[in-house]
């Protein structure tokens, strides 16, 4: 009996030890899961957004780093060591004489943690969705619909339809900086006073001349992406803050802690959240008001009205401090010294006093926001963590039904999200803000202005590289139509003899193998020879993108023998070659023969008319708006025409640039 019963705790520790390994495979398993599950999240997310917002993917992964090792240093003080009692039951048995006593609090601000993590993520995906499809997309409609109108208007002389545009009624007007106006405006105000602020930025910018097609919103998308980065970074000062609210938090219920007074306390601190937020984004919305440009016909004194679209907002009739009176009377020298020195605090400028604490006002409001966001996710992670039980049973209490109670449970969280997606909404208003009249970003202007006339320069690349290889195949058909008269002529033919390739070159050698294999994979039947469908397919894979009528004439250039059918010579023959011709030939030694090929009149100059009737007659769907764009680039002093030395000064950046 002894050894059967030896057998069957055996037998038990064997199958305990089997269920626990399984156990073990299992949690290995769901963390590899959750592992391969985050990382492609953060991939997807990465494709989806814009490069700029790819620094706020970076700072989230930098704060959740953060939180995880938080987590990790919970978990550290709650093993034991060294076979001794852990670090947390040893505090627990030292203060309380209890060694499970504080274990139970430390698992719950672990629990805790991780629903900060999860809070941060979520919130940071919505920010991520507010600032690129909402927000930044509402800039761009406003400025492509805009540039329509002002560019009718230009051409026009029209300025009453542009004035038209920026208009804003008296029912709309918002100098208080009301909220209720501000969201129930109309779209087409907020186009109006986002028009204003462009069109006085460019007009007046000081830094470098901007173009009247300069992308405005492309330089607020990058401030708006160098915010939102900078909100997802907590800094030591907001960890500081926080720090004081939870003391206030912690120092009001270490005396009779009740689960009763902690919930009462968790809705008071929502509710300070919640006033935050509502204070920031009525403070940003009366800033935004002071800075919105005035319409001449708005100015009081018909004496200062000008021929201007727009003129200075109302911030600008601010007086100018002349002393020392942003810091209070009697404060320490040490604190003045502090001040002047460390944080930089000086005499702010008329834009810098709209914020609060003078010069440190935008620094300041970036902090505010930053901290009422990271307060609403740990308010979040508390209500999850903690209080979701407590606010069930309060429901509860007050009508009689655990659904009522879910029922505030959800309208708690989605009050969450009302108070997140505000702060984001403040934090647009923000970027606006600080991005224009005193505070414009110089180092980003000079870089936005620079990728403008990069892009712009670029299209033109484009374009004349394929003028020129129109050119090209214009020169190529021609030879080639001699090459087959001068054959005709020697035997007497109708057709000309088909003719082997024979390369000439190592180059040549290692081209004409490559396209062999290509040949062959194409080659289907076997027979030696492509149909047309075919080799439009094998030009396709080789990058050469033509249809229809391009195609048809490269291919009975091709079909030396006329049988309607393409040999691997016969391609060879025409593709090589016309690889050869693009490879020796330079832009700069065609310059003369392009301006000659637009300059139709043989007057020295080119006119838009000229440029487009030009391209029509080589036979290819052009769009008329790169066209237009790529005359524009040429037509540097704006006069209408492009003579001889301008195109060639183009066509010399353009290969510098190259």
């Amino acid at each position: 009996e002894g050894g059967e019963g030896e057998k069957d705790e055996k037998a038990e520790e064997e199958a305990e030890a089997a269920i626990k390994t399984r156990w073990g495979f299992a949690f290995v398993t769901i963390i590899i899961v959750f592992s391969v599950g985050f990382e492609s999240g953060v991939e997807f997310i990465k494709e989806k957004i814009p490069e700029d917002l790819q620094e706020v993917v970076s700072a989230l992964l930098e704060e959740l780093t953060t939180l995880g090792f938080l987590g990790f240093a919970f978990f550290i003080t709650t093993v034991p060591i060294g076979g001794s009692e852990s670090l947390i039951a040893q505090a627990s048995m030292y203060s309380l004489h209890e060694p499970e006593a504080l274990e139970e609090l430390f698992e719950g601000l672990h629990y805790l943690v991780f629903f900060v993590s999860l809070s941060f993520i979520m919130c940071t995906v919505l920010g991520l969705y507010h600032f690129h499809w909402t927000g930044n997309a509402a800039w761009a409609r406003y400025e492509a619909q805009g540039l329509e109108v002002t560019t009718a208007a230009n051409k026009s002389k029209d300025l009453e339809a542009t004035r038209r545009v920026l208009a804003i009624p008296p029912e709309f007007s918002n100098p208080e900086g009301s909220l209720m106006k501000e969201w129930s405006k109309p779209d087409h105000i907020c186009q109006a006073e986002y028009l204003r602020i462009r069109t006085r930025f460019i007009a007046e910018c000081e830094e470098v001349t901007l173009s009247e097609d300069f992308p405005f919103h492309t330089y607020l998308q990058k401030r708006a992406s160098e915010v939102f980065s900078g909100m997802i970074k907590i800094t030591p000062y907001d960890w500081l803050a926080t720090w004081l609210l939870l003391s206030l938090f912690f120092g009001v219920v270490q005396e009779g802690v009740t689960a009763d007074r902690l919930l009462a306390l968790y809705w008071f601190l929502l509710l300070l959240i919640t006033a935050l937020c509502l204070l920031l984004q009525a403070k940003m919305v009366w800033i935004k008001q002071q800075l919105i440009p005035r319409l001449p016909s708005e100015l009081q004194s018909s004496a200062n009205r000008t021929d201007k679209l727009v003129c200075a907002p109302v911030y600008k009739d601010q007086s100018t401090f002349s002393s020392n009176s942003y810091l209070p009377k009697g404060t320490p020298q040490t604190v003045q010294s502090f001040l002047k020195h460390v944080l930089n605090y000086r005499i702010g400028t008329k834009q810098e006093r709209l914020f609060w604490f003078s010069s440190l006002g935008p620094i300041v409001m970036s902090h505010l926001i930053r901290l009422s966001m990271f307060w609403s996710i740990i308010s979040l992670a508390m209500l999850l963590s903690h209080h979701m039980p407590g606010v069930v049973h309060l429901g509860v209490e007050l009508f009689g039904h655990v659904w009522t109670g879910w029922v505030i449970f959800i309208t708690i969280v989605v009050l969450h999200g009302v108070a997140i997606a505000i702060i984001y909404v403040t934090a647009r208003v923000y970027t606006l803000c600080t991005s224009i009249e005193m505070l414009v970003d110089e180092e980003l202007l000079t870089k936005v202005v620079r990728d403008q006339k990069y892009e712009k320069c670029q299209k033109a690349i484009e374009m004349l590289f394929t003028l020129h290889f129109y050119m090209q195949q214009l020169k190529f058909v021609a030879e080639m139509a001699k090459e087959d008269e001068a054959a005709r002529q020697s035997t007497g033919s109708a057709t000309p003899r088909s003719v082997a390739f024979e390369p000439k070159s190592e180059e040549e050698k290692k081209a004409m193998e490559e396209l062999r294999q290509l040949f062959e994979m194409y080659d289907r039947d076997k027979s030696g020879e492509l149909s047309p469908d075919e080799v439009g397919e094998l030009l396709g894979t080789m990058g050469v993108r033509m249809q229809g009528k391009e195609l048809d004439n490269l291919i009975r250039l091709m079909d030396k023998d006329a049988s309607g059918e393409i040999s691997l010579d016969e391609l060879a023959g025409v593709m090589l070659s016309r690889k050869k011709m693009e490879k020796e030939v330079k832009l700069s030694e065609v310059g003369t023969e392009l301006f000659e090929m637009f300059d139709q009149d043989g007057q020295g100059e080119i006119s838009l008319d000229e440029m487009i009737m030009t391209l029509e007659g080589l036979g290819k769907n052009w769009d008329m708006e790169d066209i237009r764009n790529f005359f524009e680039v040429l037509d540097a002093d704006g006069g209408g025409t492009v003579d001889k030395q301008e195109f060639m000064d183009f066509i010399a950046d353009v290969e510098a640039i190259k």
